[in-house]
């Protein structure tokens, strides 16, 4: 009988093949019918059998059926635990991320990465079976200390090269280094590693976004040294920010050096005047505008940005029509920065001319638009005291008391 010949090395074998079916299967479920499949890698589904319901994810996995398999690819399953599970994991997870620029794979491979990065042990005897001799043990240990950070200097690479041309790639590699601090939760590693990892995906983050943004600051260098840009050229240059700040994943530094770079421009066009073109200017970049102002109302600790951020509101209420549409973009300035001279002229300007729509000249007065006018005015008065219209605005307002017998 096949039974009396059957060898324990059988049973190896038949378990093996079965593990590279199974991994072809979760391969092609996770990548597509044409991915190319390493077979090397089919340790994976190995190390997964000793895992509560392993053997039997795998076993359907060989069948066609791959959903409990996949479930349990999360690494966060598995901290604490085998740490050639976490280290195939945290491969094959980058395998999927690059083959399928995948932004949640990426996160997962840093998550069974890190979470490997305590297993010092694990980490010495891979070490030292790669190395051999060939490195002094200090040498050794060293390079053990700055397994961590491999990955995350990975994804910078891949967005220092992309920053220029603001690639895809390197907008993901962004992203994933955003979220660097819930990678390190998830893993479990100690605040001490949290701080070092966080510091450095950051610098990078900054690092990529500088050079992203360094060739749009040359070319509106260039375009302005020969003369003020028209509208058109203007709106041009403004849409390269905004094409920086979408690919950044909406950072903001890119707003502060928008509003920084917009600001003289949008001057140029509000001393004569030329509302239209002003307006021509600041359309593209009010998305990144809106969520500066944003960022400010929640935390007014970022007073250094409120003047320059008030400043744009004011702007984008100079083009508006009505006084009711220009009183609610700047009374968004007000809020954000409550000493903003150019703020508190355009409330009033615009409080004064609410008011005159309640006076004689433009409806009979009634007690209630007096009422109302009256309240306008006093507001009008102590935001900007020496406004031209003020005057105007007293004499309608006795005139409408006189006619309805309102005491002064």
């Amino acid at each position: 009988m096949i039974l009396d010949v059957w060898r324990p090395e059988d049973d190896a074998l038949l378990t093996r093949l079965t593990d590279e079916v199974a991994f072809e299967r979760l391969v092609r479920a996770q990548m597509g019918p044409d991915a190319p499949v390493p077979w090397y890698a089919a340790g994976l589904c190995a190390a997964l059998r000793s895992t509560p319901g392993g053997a039997e994810a795998v076993e359907s996995a060989r069948t066609g059926n791959t959903a409990a398999l996949l479930a349990l690819l999360d690494p966060a399953r598995h901290i604490k635990g085998n740490p050639e599970l976490l280290h195939h994991l945290a491969l094959h997870h980058a395998r999927v991320a690059t083959a399928m620029r995948d932004a949640q794979a990426h996160v997962r491979s840093l998550v069974a990465w890190l979470a490997l990065a305590g297993e010092e042990r694990y980490l010495r005897e891979i070490g030292a079976a790669v190395v051999g001799g060939s490195l002094p043990k200090a040498d050794l240990e060293n390079a053990l200390a700055e397994v961590p950070m491999w990955p995350i200097e990975d994804l910078g690479d891949q967005a220092k090269r992309g920053a220029r041309d603001i690639t895809a790639e390197a907008s993901l590699a962004l992203s994933v280094l955003r979220r660097v601090p819930e990678v390190c939760r998830a893993a479990a590693v100690s605040d001490e590693l949290q701080k070092k990892i966080t510091r450095r995906a950051e610098s990078i983050i900054a690092s990529a976004i500088e050079d992203a943004i360094t060739p749009v600051l040359t070319v509106i260098a260039e375009t302005t040294s020969k003369g003020e840009p028209t509208a058109q050229e203007g709106a041009a240059l403004m849409r390269r920010f905004v094409a920086v700040w979408h690919w950044s994943g909406g950072d903001e530094s890119v707003e502060v050096a928008t509003v920084d770079e917009a600001t003289p421009l949008a001057w140029n066009h509000c001393r004569q005047s030329r509302w239209g073109d002003l307006g021509i200017l600041i359309e593209p970049i009010w998305p990144i505008v809106d969520s500066l102002t944003k960022r400010i109302e929640v935390d007014p600790t970022k007073v250094a940005y409120a003047a320059r951020c008030a400043q744009m509101l004011v702007f984008k209420a100079d083009t508006l029509r009505t006084d009711l549409e220009t009183l609610a973009v700047a009374e968004r300035a007000l809020k954000i920065c409550p000493s903003h001279r150019n703020t508190r002229l355009t409330i009033a300007h615009s409080l004064c001319g609410e008011a005159l729509r309640y006076l004689p000249g433009s409806r009979a007065p009634t007690h209630q638009g007096v009422a109302t006018a009256e309240a306008m005015l006093k507001r009008a008065e102590v935001l900007y005291p020496d406004l031209n219209r003020l005057p105007e605005v007293r004499q309608r307002l006795a005139e409408a008391k006189k006619l309805l017998g309102i005491a002064s």
